[in-house]
């Protein structure tokens, strides 16, 4: 979907001619408000005022209903109680009007009336096409073309810039708007979502020459396929999505009895989406804010390479500890760098990026120096420069402070490479040093851990847009049975275990030797062909979990043992599941001890399709909790990253002598796995192989349990 598939907002966005339905001059209420925020801005258009009893509102001209108006209007300003919204709304379809705000709660948030309210409204909308923002919203400003139908006061800081803000909650738009710590293009309050979702004005966005950067505050992903077409439009017109989505919902979290089910809750899901259409996922409005500053004002970097400056030790230690779980890389500095930074320093201070460059506490002579000498390293991509310098500080600050910006824009200058400067205290910003900043094109930011999630925001986004002309890998090729599998799926609700293993073994991802038998005896005979010590598991398609049940007996060494297992396992099966159909017993080798449990899977998420889980396997999957996800197909790198994603990597890399695991089979098993859910994911409601068992470095891996739950066509 391009950006000219989306809906044209302007009627509400950009509207030629504006009526106000409960214009009023009482004091703070909305009526006054919207009008008062129109003449502030000194909109240009029609306003059109609409009050039963008065000719005139603020000096506005009045007129008694929508009927009465002497012109055409593109939107519609509807500041009425909630039971007089649809009536209105009615009345400015035959007005030939093409957009409305509805600003009134009492919908969807209150209860079954609420809901059937703003069904009543949607409906309406659908079947005239009226563009409808809202309900429950404090409206939309245009800063740049100087409208808005907005019952909030705007700001005299508020100003004309290049973010535009998609916000569900009203409180969070009013507090963005009020922060102006950067211009806006839009201020949308999306509110209910009724008619228009995120979705619609992202998409609208995207196509929107004058928005550079877009911020989103979303409770909920309502459309998602809309959504990921609106954000692929906005990655394909280099607009970055920067976005806070509260929320965590379980309304997604699949009810099968795979465990990936446990591992894949919708907010998880969303964040494998996120990453897949390079939206930038922050925590906090904090973290926000200073992301868009700092991606509306510097070039995007073009590696991951950062270099930072401080100003003491203690700086640095903080800024390593929050720095080690962003992920973000301080390479070291080249011999020639680390002998020039010598011979600025002071002998006793480390040299080592982050760089300490205090040195004798001469600022302006040090820090300026160190400065120039980071800033043009090859393999640093952006440069971090710490100065705290709240308003009102001592005016031997200020003077220090001016070297170091003066030093960070020249740095900025002469090398191309974004550079910003940011406090370790969100306190403000000095006015003269922050003067320099913004002459010279420099972003100051505010706080360490927002700062530095800003800049694995800026740094995770330039590495997305440069692999954006790269074709999304296949997993492997698809197998020459893929026919018969799509049928066996669409045939039946579960596949049996070995079923299970089969069809990964068809892309590639070997189980273990094995046998079926139904007698004790046949299981003497499976074992003695498949060599001891072996596994025993029973065989029901109403079991799907053995373990809990006793249904699995391991290391059985001699007959006598899968004799007693098989006995076992079987009054086990019948004392717990008596109504359930036996078929018997599988005999498996028994994989060395030294192999590492993990759990691959697929999950079929109800909004957007197939999701491919890793996590750490056998019984400590829901116990840890500690997944990673992505949406399919996979590239070899992306299997790497998901697996070290995870704390349970640790064991795979050979922990407390154990000898290192095989981790490129286990990455080749994900990207074949990533294959089977492009080609079988519309099928499957669920797939886990747990354990996934990742033998040592050249030996592979098995999977020794498979379970596959097909959807309900």
């Amino acid at each position: 979907m391009t950006t000219g598939s989306f809906r044209d907002l302007s009627p509400l966005l950009n509207p030629r001619a504006i009526a106000v339905v409960g214009a009023s001059e009482r004091h703070g209420s909305a009526g006054r408000l919207v009008l008062e925020n129109l003449r502030h801005l000194g909109y240009q258009g029609a306003i059109y005022a609409v009050h039963p009893k008065h000719k005139k509102v603020l000096g506005f001209p009045s007129y008694p209903d929508l009927d009465s108006l002497p012109g055409p209007v593109d939107s519609v300003a509807v500041l009425l109680a909630a039971e007089k919204v649809l009536p209105t709304l009615e009345t400015a379809v035959e007005a030939d009007a093409q957009a409305a705000w509805v600003l009134a709660s009492g919908f969807a948030e209150a209860g079954p009336e609420g809901e059937a309210r703003q069904a009543e409204l949607a409906r309406l909308a659908e079947e005239t096409g009226l563009i409808v923002c809202g309900p429950n919203c404090i409206g939309v400003a245009n800063l740049v073309d100087r409208v808005a139908t907005y019952s909030v006061a705007l700001s005299p800081a508020t100003r004309a810039g290049g973010v535009s803000a998609v916000v569900q909650s009203g409180a969070i738009c009013l507090g963005l708007a009020n922060a102006a710590r950067f211009g806006f293009r839009y201020l949308i309050s999306s509110g209910n979502e009724a008619v228009l979702d995120s979705a619609d004005y992202i998409g609208y966005l995207a196509g929107d020459p004058q928005t550079r950067v877009i911020i989103a505050f979303v409770e909920g992903i309502r459309s998602p396929q809309k959504f990921v077409a609106a954000a692929a439009a906005a990655a394909e017109a280099g607009k970055p999505i920067l976005l806070v989505k509260v929320g965590r919902s379980e309304a997604a979290r699949q009810a099968v009895q795979a465990h990936t089910g446990s591992l894949a809750g919708s907010d998880a899901v969303c964040d494998a989406v996120f990453r897949r259409l390079g939206v930038m996922r922050l925590d906090t409005l904090d973290e926000l804010v200073e992301a868009a500053e700092l991606f509306l004002t510097c070039p995007l970097p073009q590696g991951e390479g950062v270099g930072l400056l401080s100003l003491s030790g203690g700086q640095i230690g903080l800024v390593a500890d929050l720095a080690q779980d962003l992920g973000l890389k301080f390479p070291p500095f080249s011999e020639e760098a680390q002998r020039a930074l010598a011979e600025i320093l002071p002998p006793y201070s480390p040299i080592a990026n982050p760089l300490d460059a205090w040195g004798t506490g001469d600022l302006e002579r040090t820090y300026p120096a160190c400065v120039e000498v980071v800033s043009r390293e090859k393999n640093i991509h952006l440069l971090a420069v710490s100065r705290d310098t709240p308003p009102q500080v001592a005016s031997r600050e200020v003077e220090q402070s001016l070297a170091v910006a003066e030093a960070a824009v020249r740095a900025a200058r002469e090398t191309g490479k974004p550079v910003l400067v940011f406090s370790n205290l969100s306190t403000g910003f000095q006015p003269e040093a922050k003067k320099v900043l913004d002459e010279g094109g420099v972003p100051y930011l505010q706080g360490t851990r927002e700062t530095l999630r800003a800049i694995q925001t800026l740094v995770c986004y330039a590495g997305f847009r440069r692999r954006m002309g790269e074709p999304i890998a296949a997993g492997c090729p698809s197998p020459s049975d893929l026919p018969h599998w799509r049928r066996k799926l669409q045939e039946k609700g579960t596949l049996s275990e070995i079923e299970g293993r089969h069809l990964l073994a068809s892309y590639g991802i070997p189980g273990p030797r094995e046998a079926v038998a139904t007698t004790a005896e046949e299981a003497v005979e499976a074992a003695r062909r498949i060599g001891y010590p072996v596994v025993l598991k029973i065989i029901s398609p109403h079991i799907p979990h053995k373990t809990e049940m006793g249904g699995v007996r391991v290391g059985l060494r001699d007959e006598t043992a899968v004799v007693a297992a098989f006995r076992e396992v079987t009054e086990a099966a019948r004392r717990h599941h008596p109504q359930a159909r036996l078929e018997g017993v599988v005999i498996q080798e028994m994989i060395p001890a030294d192999a590492v449990e993990v759990i691959v899977g697929v999950l079929r998420d109800p909004d957007f399709g197939p999701v491919v889980v890793f996590g750490s396997g056998g019984v400590l999957v829901e116990l840890l909790e500690d997944s990673s996800l992505r949406l399919p197909p996979l590239s070899h790198e992306e299997a790497l990253e998901m697996i070290h994603e995870t704390r349970g990597a640790r064991l795979l890399h050979g922990f407390r002598g154990r000898p290192p695991a095989d981790i490129d089979a286990l990455a080749d098993a994900l990207v074949r796995l990533s294959q089977l859910a492009v080609d079988l994911g519309d099928l499957i409601a669920a797939l886990d192989a747990n354990p996934l068992m990742v033998l040592p470095r050249g030996q592979g891996v098995r999977a020794v349990d498979a379970l596959v739950e097909v959807t309900s066509l």
